[in-house]
Formats: C-alpha cells, sequence, structure tokens
C-alpha cells in the first residue's frame, strides 16, 4: 500500500505540474497585451509609461523562459502572488470563497448519497415497479436538466411561486446579517454558527443552501442512483447471495450487509469524482444563485486575464481531483479485502 500511494503521489505531482504549465502558457500566448487589460482594471489610463510599470512589476518584460521559472518557483514557495486585478492577495480571496464552495459541495454530496443509493437498491429490489419507473424519469431529467435551468426553475417555483425560500442569493439576508452578526472564527459559516449558537443565522443560512444544493445534487443523484441499482442487480444474481438466502439469513441483511458493500464499489468512483468536480464545477450554479463561492470568483479572475488567481484555481482543480482519485482507490482496498496494492 506504501509503494502504491507513494508512485499515486508521483503521479499527482506530474499531473499538477501539467496543468500548472498548460495554464501558464494559454494565459500568455491568448491576451495579445495584458498589462493594457490589467492597467485599466486598476483604474489607470493605460499610457505607455504605465503599461510598462504594470510589465515590470509582473515581469512581463522579460522573456517566457524567465516568467516560467518566477511562476514555479512563486508556486513551489508557497507565494500565489496578488491579484493585478482586485490588489488582494490570492490565498486570501481563496480563504474567504473557498470555504462557501466546500460547504455547498459537502451539503450536495451528502445530499446525492442520503437520497441516490437508497433510490438505486430499492428499484433494484422492486424492478421494473412504480418506484423503478420514477427512478429512470429522475436519472433521465437529472442528466439531461443543465443546472443553469434547473436553478431558475426552482427558484421560480420556490421562491417567487410559493414564497418557502427566502431571498435565494448569496449567503445571509441583509436582515440577518445587521441583526444577528457571524463572528468567524473557522471560516466556514454553518460551522460558526453552531460554535457560537447563532441560530438565527444558521437557520437562515440553510434556507440559502437549500435551492443550489437541490441543483448541484440533481444529476448525482440521478448518476448515483442508477450505478448502485446496475451494481446491486448484478450481485443480487450472485450465487453467494442465493446461498445466503437459503441458509435463512434475513433479507435485509442479504441486501444490505453482503449486496449492498459489493455493490459500492462502482458508486465508490462516481463518488470520489464527483467530490472533485462539486469543488470546481459549480460555476454555473454559484453564478445563478450569487453564491459567493471559488467558482463565481474563478469566473471573475478569467474574464479578467487575472493569472494568479487562474493559476491558484487551477492547481485547486488538479489538486481536487487527483486527491478524490486517491482516495477512491484506498476505499477500494477496505471495502473489497481480494484487492491489495502492490
Amino acid at each position: 500500500m506504501a509503494a502504491f500511494i507513494a508512485r499515486r503521489i508521483a503521479i499527482f505531482v506530474l499531473v499538477l505540474w501539467g496543468a500548472l504549465t498548460i495554464t501558464f502558457v494559454l494565459a500568455r500566448v491568448v491576451p495579445r497585451n495584458v498589462a493594457y487589460v490589467w492597467a485599466g482594471f486598476q483604474g489607470f489610463k493605460a499610457t505607455p509609461d504605465v503599461i510598462k510599470d504594470v510589465e515590470r512589476k509582473y515581469h512581463l518584460d522579460k522573456s517566457l523562459g524567465v516568467q516560467y521559472a518566477l511562476y514555479i518557483q512563486d508556486l513551489v514557495l508557497g507565494h500565489w502572488g496578488a491579484s493585478p486585478i482586485s490588489g488582494n492577495d490570492v490565498a486570501d480571496d481563496f480563504g474567504r470563497y473557498l470555504p462557501n464552495t466546500v460547504e455547498l459541495a459537502v451539503s450536495s454530496l451528502v445530499l446525492a448519497v442520503v437520497v441516490g443509493v437508497p433510490l438505486g437498491v430499492l428499484s433494484a429490489r422492486k424492478r421494473n415497479s412504480p418506484l423503478d419507473h420514477f427512478g429512470r424519469i429522475l436519472a433521465l431529467l437529472g442528466v439531461s436538466a443543465p443546472s443553469f435551468l434547473v436553478g431558475l426553475i426552482l427558484q421560480l417555483v420556490f421562491y417567487f411561486a410559493l414564497g418557502w425560500i427566502g431571498d435565494p442569493g448569496g449567503r445571509l439576508s441583509d436582515s440577518v446579517t445587521s441583526l444577528h452578526p457571524v463572528s468567524h472564527m473557522s471560516g466556514f459559516l454553518i460551522i460558526d454558527c453552531l460554535m457560537t449558537r447563532n441560530t438565527a443565522a444558521l437557520w437562515d443560512a440553510l434556507r440559502h443552501m437549500i435551492l443550489p444544493a437541490l441543483t448541484l445534487s440533481l444529476p448525482l443523484v440521478a448518476l448515483m442512483s442508477r450505478m448502485t441499482r446496475a451494481s446491486m442487480l448484478e450481485e443480487l444474481g450472485q450465487d453467494y447471495i442465493r446461498t445466503a438466502r437459503a441458509k435463512g439469513m434475513r433479507e435485509v441483511g442479504v441486501v444490505y450487509r453482503h449486496a449492498l458493500r459489493n455493490a459500492l464499489l462502482p458508486t465508490t468512483t462516481v463518488l470520489g469524482l464527483s467530490l472533485g468536480w462539486l469543488l470546481t464545477g459549480s460555476v454555473v450554479t454559484e453564478v445563478v444563485f450569487y453564491w459567493p463561492g471559488i467558482g463565481r470568483y474563478a469566473v471573475s479572475a478569467l474574464l479578467s486575464f487575472d493569472f494568479p488567481a487562474i493559476s491558484a484555481y487551477t492547481a485547486l482543480a488538479a489538486v481536487a481531483f487527483s486527491g478524490a482519485n486517491l482516495l477512491c482507490d484506498m476505499a477500494y482496498a477496505f471495502m473489497d479485502p481480494r484487492i491489495r496494492y502492490g
């Protein structure tokens, strides 16, 4: 296991280097004169002198090889640099926006597991029943409906039509922010509300999280339910299941103790990839719900050619997907004792 983890870490470093290198090349090749763009965003008149000052400040006046060497050096030393657009340190921006995305991703993933896995198990046990047909329809909607459309429909129904949800944008209502301010201790709003027992802010934060979490979890519910159903149907037809039933084991034990454990291996792969996607692929949902997360921050960085922020976001995506795959591979060995890594 140790040798396997070492090899995967080496591959992870290689993937991270490749992603950052591609980002660097594209960022330097696509825009014609990025110094002119940055000078305009900083409120300066883009005169030749101002453009030269911006080029010197961000090493744009040096050769591409020197720029790349300085770029890798800063990343290795943990210096993500300052945003040429906002003037803030990129690490500080990530510390402000990333926790919001993590909370949304975790809540969406929990919702997808709680709904998708039981739905897949019940669909397999009651094959071709009304519940199974409902699972098919839900899966079809989940994989075909775009996220922005689902988010807008949820806002239209639950906010404008029914009025069950308050203002669906942002994290907290203005009234709650002024009357019940949250003491930021961990950076995670839900955890801070629990630690300080701020129930008013907690309830308001959860209400704001419901609709974006539903929007993000819908395609995952569809994928996990179908994957679990297919795996369960295969496992329920195996000889060891018939043997367990012949021995008089209760059906609940046969399904959930034996069949489900083996059926969850493919679902674990989907779960790991979903975690990486939720952390870096929630851009559309965050924009629709005006969620102050890292995805919306990345959109602003792309539109303004904010290279330090774009590089940090690329590194986050590589770490999220590679780390999730590594955790999945390690989980296989615990879930299936037949799997051994040399």
